[in-house]
């Protein structure tokens, strides 16, 4: 009956199975049947048996060589049966198929006799890939279990493998299921492709995250394929996890544990200056259990074929972040005495003293716009008399935190006090894992899988953008969901299909965090008086976003009540068919992501008061201009949006493995790759600027002669405001902006040689090409924030206190944003050519060396430029500013616009290496990996969102990318130590306190990240991007300490005009030497119940590693070498990595 069912089932689900991006990540299993003498055994029957479930899980027969292989198998441990009548049953036990894995057993060996007996061997795995060309490596299941990892997230295991690098500056990963932190093979870590039990599990809406992290205790095994050439698999030029759920087996089984880190067990940082370790609390409790599902006629206990897999995991933590300090803005400045604003000199045009501050409306300039003169506040002292209305409120926001324990910075720094403070980052989560498996047949199995993630990080400071002092705590929830269902299918013994259908859900929220007393942010409590531009915007009625120019005194903060929700469903099917020596596969590929989506938006009035000429109130000093309510520009949205976003993608590929002969295996294949656009669905569409739409007749004139805050303003009647602003789907514009290319065509290739036959050596080659999706956080979800959809006018030059709707409901018109994204709309495909060599070789002791060159080159990859700046030292020397009265708009290119950010597909990368593996299996009580990187990564951005910093000389962002590493080494370990009882006559005490014992670490050095001096100055393109000017002499010193890690009398500011010489990556910041090492204890209480107790040392020596260098020269006077009296925090080693950390763990197994 319920095979009847079934197959209707299946009928239906083969007539849908038109399949998606994800892809199975099922295994095969290999070999030829032989007799005594050699000759191959035609038309036998093999079978594999799931060992955990007791279950056939595939049978088929030889062929005429006697080959066979057993396809679309599920991570697992299978028994492999022969039985060949006049040949002895053959059983070889304990084959460990992992995700993806082609396992070649080679010959297997047949014995004359009867099949009523049996030969039964324990299997020897091999350790050598002889039948595919792609580079894998597979974390065990032990790795997973028995290796302490920080942060308990098992995609730490993957910097136990070579290639690959990251440049978090603690190993202590807790974070929402970011999957960008690693890059491998030189490549941007949004390449990483994350599967979960064949599904696609990467965001696809960021390519950095996953929709669900799993548990480590609900992880079955997982295997990194980093040098990926079959065709079967797509967007994956990275690296391709393939992670697996547990699954029930025959009998019961389970685990409870709990882990719990705290920092009374831990050391100090090496920079405290508290005493006593920052606060750390993290708890992580759960258990799981699993087995057979007991159903009368459909499972039984004697022939059960239903089974369930259930995992719980609650974390709650609280981790330090950031420095263990604040530079604060020193008390007198609160109270108008600037004169901690002076520094020791003159300026190098008119002789003033550096750091005056002048009175509002008095400042003189020369024609390049240069402070000559004015009245100066006698001592830098702003009386109060001439504070404005609405000062007290913005000191009430900088003065808003406990400032006890405060130390002066002079001589350097005399206008900051350093405080001492700890940020947290805490962060809640629950988890729930659920599994189900149904073994219909020998020929058909099914599993469905569910995770829901309920998660919770908040942090003081904010999220997403970070305040400066701890004053508007916020917090995220991102509640993850994904289900996937799958069913293999073997329709004859040559014949197999496997379908997947997956929805993964993501919905985000970021708000003020509940409990947050008003009188920190409402800008009524605080004080403030001024109207904002545009009412019912700021939703918590937040104080504004301002700078105040003293450290890092910049409340530029995320917008509160931001939303995000993101649904996918993806559809697979992939069909193997074997024809004699080879082995077809083909499938398809669909996809689509529905994402609704607030982009971020001004919700409060935003403030620069920075010196700047158009401000014809300037006193010369960023704080005094805030102290006497004088802003250079303000600017607000005029609302909120969200907009529906729809993304659909499709594939389809075709390969072949054929086995050419005994040694030698060719694979090839193509694949078609077709993304997609993300476009809107009304009624909020995206605008975006079109540099080729916009007509210079049309350009609008911008008013540089009247009296602020009109100047500034757009002409009436003067021209069209929208210029080259174009609405997709119109003007021949694309729906979503991009050109739809249907020609990406992936052609792979790959070769695996056995020389020697015995399948002990593999030399191992392959190429293919790969195609990026397009991140839809780097275009789409700011084009609903362009003008006209969203406008946020800018006005230049006013009173804090003057501020009015009226400024922009009377009719009066300024430009429409202060910065709009622009796009290229024929922008090409992130391509990416990669390519391998290598050559495996078994070693004795169950070990085996692999050592390969793994090289790539992209193309096509996105970066940001903005187009609305000048040539190089248009505006220093020159009157051209001056003519238009200081007003930077009137001059851009594009008038009428500020900033316009045109997102390109233009940078380039390269990666070369030498990389090196020594792995052994479990052999023995050890099992061990080396890993030994020597390689070079080499690019112009290292993400897809990052600006070039002068757009007119690409070349010159050219260099070692930042996660370059010239060298990289790790190892990591597990060994079990003897059982010391038997030499202590097995005595029962002895037997409790020595037995059980085991050790286990990971060990990583790694060089420095390069690092580049960049400088202030003023290249005269209304733009930045300026590096220090190298002076001579040598960068690195012979000795070094935390104060001088670099020698920075080595450089100076760059002569104003000019961008610096300062090569990209001049030097490379601190390495890493870290050691992981864990004892566990393991106490059988009875024969199927065992508690294991964990300790977990993180830098088990306490080895002081210096992290983050400060690069940022700051000088008065262009052309200036840096001395003792500028240089002041330059060259100083601000940060550190963890000291050492202390887990502490128990799990019962039953």
């Amino acid at each position: 009956m319920c095979e009847k069912k079934f197959m209707l089932l299946k009928r239906v689900l083969l007539t849908l199975g038109i399949a998606t991006i994800a892809f199975g990540q099922n295994g095969t299993i290999m070999g030829t049947l032989v007799d005594p003498s050699g000759a191959a055994v035609a038309n036998a029957s093999v079978r594999v048996i799931d060992e955990s479930k007791g279950v056939i899980a595939r049978e088929t027969m030889t062929d005429a060589s006697g080959v066979f292989r057993l396809v679309q198998l599920l991570r697992g441990t299978y028994t492999l049966r022969t039985e060949v009548a006049g040949f002895k049953t053959i059983e070889r036990k304990g084959l460990v198929l992992d995700p993806n894995q082609i396992m070649d057993l080679g010959n297997v060996n047949l014995e004359l006799g009867q099949t009523a007996e049996t030969v039964t061997v324990e299997a020897e795995v091999p350790l050598v890939e002889t039948s595919t060309s792609n580079r894998s490596f597979t974390i065990t299941s032990r790795q997973v279990t028995e290796l302490a990892l920080n942060g308990r997230d098992f995609q730490s295991l993957m910097l136990t493998l070579p290639g690959v690098v990251t440049n978090n500056a603690s190993n202590f990963r807790l974070a929402f299921n970011n999957t960008d932190q690693f890059n491998v093979n030189g490549l941007r870590g949004s390449m990483n492709n994350f599967f979960l039990d064949g599904s696609i599990n990467t965001d696809v809406g960021a390519n950095d995250g996953q929709y669900t992290q799993l548990s480590m205790d609900a992880v079955g095994e997982f295997r990194v394929q980093n040098s990926v050439f079959a065709a079967e698999h797509g967007r994956n030029p990275g690296v391709l996890l393939s992670a697996s759920t547990k699954s029930g087996g025959k009998e019961y089984h389970g685990t409870v544990y709990e882990f719990l880190r705290n920092d009374k067990f831990d050391a100090r940082l090496p920079f405290d200056t508290t005493g006593k370790p920052p606060i750390l609390r993290f708890n992580q409790f759960g258990g799981n259990i699993g087995g057979p599902v007991i159903l009368p006629k459909w499972s039984t206990r004697s022939n059960k074929t239903m089974f369930f897999f259930f995992n719980y995991e609650g974390t709650r933590a609280s981790r330090p972040t950031g420095g263990n300090f604040i530079d604060y803005v020193h008390p007198d400045l609160l109270n108008g005495d600037l004169s901690r604003l002076y520094r020791p000199g003159t300026d190098a045009f008119h002789g003033l003293q550096i750091g005056q501050v002048f009175r509002p409306g008095s400042i003189r300039r020369d024609a390049a716009g240069r402070v000559i003169g004015g009245d100066p506040y006698p001592g830098n002292i702003v009386p109060r008399s001439e504070w404005a209305q609405n000062t007290p409120a913005f000191l009430r926001v900088v003065s808003g935190f406990n400032t006890a324990g405060a130390q002066s910075l002079a001589p350097t720094n005399p206008e900051l006090v350093r405080v001492p403070f700890q940020d947290y980052y805490k962060f809640n989560k629950n988890q729930y894992v659920a599994r189900y498996d149904w073994n219909i047949s020998p020929n058909n199995t099914f599993f469905f899988r569910a995770v829901w993630d309920p998660q919770r990080e908040s942090q003081q400071r904010g999220i997403f953008s970070t305040l400066p002092y701890p004053i508007y705590p916020m917090y995220r929830e991102k509640p993850g969901k994904s289900f996937a269902g799958n069913l293999i299918s073997v329709i004859n013994p040559t014949l197999t299909n496997e379908f997947i259908m997956t929805v993964n859900d993501l919905n985000q929220v970021v708000d003020v965090t509940p409990g947050t007393p008003k009188d920190q942010y409402d800008r009524d409590a605080l004080g403030f008086r001024f109207q904002e531009l545009y009412k019912g915007v700021n939703l918590n009625n937040r104080f504004p976003r301002f700078n105040c120019g003293v450290g890092a005194c910049n409340f530029t903060n995320f917008s509160s009540g931001w939303l995000s929700e993101a649904t996918t469903i993806a559809i697979t099917n992939n069909t193997t068919k074997i024809k004699g020596a080879h082995t077809y596969k083909f499938g398809v590929f669909w996809n689509q992501n529905n994402n609704g989506q607030q982009p971020t938006w001004v919700d409060q009035v935003q403030f620069d008061f920075g010196p700047n000429a158009i401000n014809t109130r300037d006193t010369n000093s960023t704080f005094a201009n805030m102290l006497t309510g004088n802003y250079t520009s303000i600017t607000q949205s005029d609302g909120r949006y969200y907009a529906a976003f729809r993304f659909r993608g499709f594939e389809w590929y075709a390969q072949d493995s054929w086995k050419v002969n005994k040694k030698l295996t060719l694979e090839y294949g193509i694949r078609h790759v077709f993304y997609g656009p993300t476009y809107t669905i009304p009624d909020i569409l995206m605008w975006y600027f079109d540099p080729a739409l916009y007509n210079p007749a049309q350009a609008v004139q911008i008013d540089t002669v009247s009296n602020p805050p009109l100047r500034g303003r757009i002409v009436p009647n003067s021209g069209n405001r929208f210029n080259g602003m174009v609405q997709e789907g119109s003007e021949g514009v694309y729906k979503g902006f991009t050109k739809p290319r249907w020609n990406q065509f992936s052609p792979r290739i790959g070769i695996a040689f056995d020389p020697f036959g015995d399948g002990k050596t593999s030399i191992r080659a392959g190429g293919g090409i790969f195609w990026e999706r397009i991140r839809q956080n780097n275009l789409n979800f700011d084009g609903v924030r362009n003008p006209p959809t969203e406008t946020q006018p800018v006005i230049y030059s006013g009173r804090v206190d003057d501020i009015s709707p009226a400024l922009v409901t009377s009719g009066v018109l300024f430009p429409p944003s202060a910065a709009v994204a622009a796009w290229a709309r024929e922008g090409k495909t992130p391509t990416i050519y990669s390519w391998s060599v290598g050559i495996q070789r078994q070693l004795p002791g169950n070990t085996a060396l692999e050592v390969s060159y793994v090289g790539n080159i992209s193309n096509h990859l996105m970066d940001t430029r903005d187009i609305n700046q000048l040539p190089l030292n248009t505006t220093t020397g020159t009157t051209l500013l001056q003519q238009a009265n200081n007003v930077q708009d009137a001059i851009r290119p594009f008038r009428g616009y500020r900033s316009i950010n045109f997102t390109d597909f233009a940078a380039n990368s390269n990666y070369n290496a030498l990389q090196a593996r020594v792995s052994r299996r479990f052999s023995k009580s050890l099992t061990f990996n080396a890993n030994y990187t020597w390689g070079k990564a080499m690019g112009q951005t290292e993400t897809d969102g990052e600006n070039i910093g002068y757009y007119l000389d690409r070349r010159r962002n050219y260099g070692p990318l930042d996660y370059d590493r010239t060298q990289v080494l790790s190892l990591d370990y597990v060994y079990l130590f003897p059982e010391f009882s038997r030499k202590m006559g097995n005595n029962g005490f002895a037997r409790v306190v020595l037995d059980g014992w085991q050790i286990s670490g990971i060990t990583r050095f790694a060089d420095g990240t390069p690092l580049t001096v960049t400088s202030n100055g003023n290249p005269g393109t209304l733009g930045g991007g300026v590096r220090a000017d190298y002076l001579g002499g040598d960068v690195m010193p012979a000795t070094r300490d935390r104060f001088n890690y670099f020698n920075v009398f080595a450089f100076g500011r760059p002569l104003d005009g000019t961008l610096g010489n300062t090569a990209n990556g001049i030097f490379r910041g601190p390495g890493i030497n870290n050691w992981d090492v864990s004892f566990f204890k393991n106490t059988y209480i009875t024969e199927r119940v065992r508690v294991q107790l964990r300790f977990e040392f993180f830098n088990f020596w306490n080895h002081t590693q210096w992290a983050a260098v400060n690069t940022g020269l700051s000088v008065p006077n262009p052309g200036a070498a840096v001395n003792q009296a500028t240089r002041g925090r330059l060259g100083e080693v601000t940060s550190t990595r963890d000291p050492r950390q202390l887990q502490l763990g128990v799990k019962l197994y039953f």
